[in-house]
């Protein structure tokens, strides 16, 4: 099956292209001990992480985590897999933003300015890298979103399959369960697109850092002030939802509808809404939130056009000016 995926790839992001052996190269050539090392970290560090989350989801062994199965899971599985994500976003963008001074250092980047497409090719496969690089976060995100869906799917099967029907009894506009339904795969599909189309946007935004801030002090200065942005703007729209949906913040419909999106679009990358229960609420809440579901569809797939836009500038960027 991976091999049928690789086949589905441009040449300059596959394994087996030069430019990508070399990159990937790299970090094989880190001895064999500190792989190893880096390995037991990541995997230490992530049990840590979600032994934390069940710990202040238990109230530190005194209470369940949560009335049901589903509702215990995301309790568990939300701030660790938040700040998961958080640090994908800080590490795409720091894989990327010193692309041109590394090759400057490497004294090639006068040959791949001469080369036709040399830039092109080289900022593409930079960019494709970072996936690769981050992988073992990419399998923890994305597998905590597959347990999500499984679970939304269990409960879909609750009060002989009808409890959708009892979702959907009163929310804004009326429609039926078979529309639900098929909102709610939007939704799915989305929550599993949103990691990727998120980290391509940050990598992308790397490389064009790395060609318009060549100086390493602004540069430096422009990444601390993007993170903290990032950072602030997690905390901020996760602080915010979650006030709205306790009835502590009052906002209107229409500034509801937006906060909520949002919140999925750039807070959690729609993990909580992998919550039925908690996503139910926000139907009942605000009208035409159901409707967030595809919203977030079309969210990923415009993210999806503006990296593309963001890698091509950045590549005119630097065959123009270096």
């Amino acid at each position: 099956m991976l091999q049928r995926f690789a086949i589905q790839l441009p040449e300059w992001a596959r394994t087996d292209h030069p430019l990508m052996r070399y990159e990937l190269g790299r970090a094989a050539r880190i001895p064999r001990r500190k792989q190893y090392a880096r390995v037991a970290g990541f995997v230490a560090l992530v049990v840590l992480l979600y032994w934390g989350g069940y710990v202040i989801a238990t109230r530190f062994f005194q209470n369940a985590a949560g009335q049901n199965l589903t509702e215990g899971l995301i309790a568990v599985v939300f701030w660790p897999t938040l700040i998961l994500q958080v640090f994908m976003q800080v590490a795409s963008l720091a894989l990327t933003v010193n692309t041109v001074s590394e090759q400057k250092r490497r004294q090639a980047w006068d040959n791949l300015r001469a080369t036709e497409g040399g830039v092109g090719l080289a900022f593409r496969t930079r960019w494709a890298t970072v996936y690769y690089r981050l992988r073992p976060l990419l399998v923890v995100v994305m597998a905590m979103r597959l347990v999500l869906i499984v679970g939304i799917l269990i409960d879909l099967t609750a009060f002989q399959g009808r409890y959708i029907d009892l979702l959907i009894n009163g929310v804004v506009p009326d429609v039926s369960p078979v529309v639900a339904a098929l909102l709610l795969a939007f939704l799915m599909t989305a929550s599993l697109l949103l990691p990727l189309t998120s980290v391509g946007l940050d990598a992308a935004l790397g490389l064009l850092m790395s060609v318009t801030l060549q100086q390493r002090m602004y540069s430096v200065m422009t990444q601390i002030i993007v993170v903290a942005v990032r950072i602030g703007l997690v905390v901020g729209l996760t602080m915010a939802a979650t006030q709205f949906i306790r009835g502590e913040l009052t906002l209107a419909d229409g500034t509801a509808w937006g906060l909520m999106g949002l919140f999925a679009g750039f807070g959690d990358w729609g993990l909580s809404f992998l919550h039925l229960g908690f996503y139910s609420e926000i139907w009942a809440t605000i009208p035409y939130a159901i409707f967030l579901g595809i919203g977030l569809l079309i969210f990923s797939m415009a993210e999806s056009a503006l990296t593309e836009w963001v890698l091509n500038l950045a590549i005119r960027q630097a065959e123009r000016n270096g």
